[in-house]
């Protein structure tokens, strides 16, 4: 089935937060989830599983941070093809029928030139490796996310599309400031959204930094700005420290009302981020449906 089909439906339901849910199952500290992605299929199959089963559309697969520039940090920039190829495939032994894998693509974590000491073009190189392996792994789609700077999103947007039809959906992160929302680098929704949608993005959206309750009012703002459809993927409220550790407070329920909100707000796809689990996005589902 294409997202093009989903996207007839009231909403499209996204999965919620992966790497959370591989530490509860036992990923150590300081491991990248990637490295699962090889030593324990099995585990991220059954967190893929999970999020089907309580509703989703569309889940991630684990490699978020697995571009050869994230992968050369952990001395397995080497393995970055086979590690997205059996990121997508493990989705993809898990996915029922209707339902679709998003190759999922994170930061470089690395600064561009003159920022930083990334060249352009190796990051597009990179990003183009990551997007291959995944659509070679059967991924549906590309899903872009939690890119705090629009020309890093440019370039991992271009990348994926210079392999030919794929359905790419970019999604920034945004904090939120008197004057409205902006990313780390200074650019607000507006800018980014129009320029993402110049450059070919089927669909464009937001994930993380934020709270279900700020997404509504992002939501509107993207809505504002574009007429693509919309992906807003909020965290489980503000976070707070206890005895050294983040811990998210807001409930599944309080996050399925606020999912209501951005829907009417004017996003056509809602999952979730960091504090998120399985029952988060039953309770979405729910909701949305």
């Amino acid at each position: 089935m294409p997202i093009s089909d989903l996207l007839k439906h009231p909403v499209v339901v996204f999965d919620g937060g992966l790497g959370s849910m591989l530490i509860a199952a036992g990923l150590p500290a300081g491991v990248g989830p990637e490295a699962w992605t090889l030593d324990r299929p099995d585990a991220v199959a059954e967190v893929h599983r999970q999020y089907f089963a309580a509703g989703a559309h569309v889940v991630h697969s684990n490699s978020f941070g697995a571009s050869p520039v994230k992968l050369a940090e952990r001395g397995l920039a080497e393995r970055a093809e086979e590690i997205n190829r059996r990121a997508a495939e493990t989705a993809c032994s898990v996915r029922p029928a209707g339902r679709l894998v998003a190759g999922d693509i994170g930061p470089t974590g690395k600064m561009l030139l003159p920022f930083g000491d990334l060249d352009p073009a190796a990051a597009e190189d990179a990003f183009r490796r990551q997007a291959d392996a995944l659509l070679s792994g059967g991924a549906d789609l590309i899903s872009i996310e939690t890119m705090f700077s629009l020309e890093e999103a440019l370039i991992a947007l271009r990348a994926a599309k210079s392999l030919g039809t794929v359905f790419v959906v970019a999604s920034l992160t945004y904090n939120r400031t008197p004057r409205g929302f902006f990313t780390m680098m200074g650019d607000g929704v507006d800018k980014a959204a129009q320029a993402l949608e110049a450059a070919g993005a089927d669909a464009v959206g937001s994930n993380c930094g934020l709270g279900s309750a700020d997404m509504v009012d992002l939501a509107a703002a993207l809505r504002a700005a574009t007429r693509l459809p919309i992906l807003v993927q909020p965290n489980a409220g503000q976070p707070v420290v206890e005895e050294g550790r983040t811990v998210y407070r807001q409930t599944p329920s309080e996050f399925a009302a606020d999912a209501l909100r951005i829907k009417t707000a004017g996003a056509d796809m809602i999952g979730g981020c960091c504090g998120t689990n399985p029952e988060f996005i039953r309770e979405l589902a729910m909701a949305v449906r």
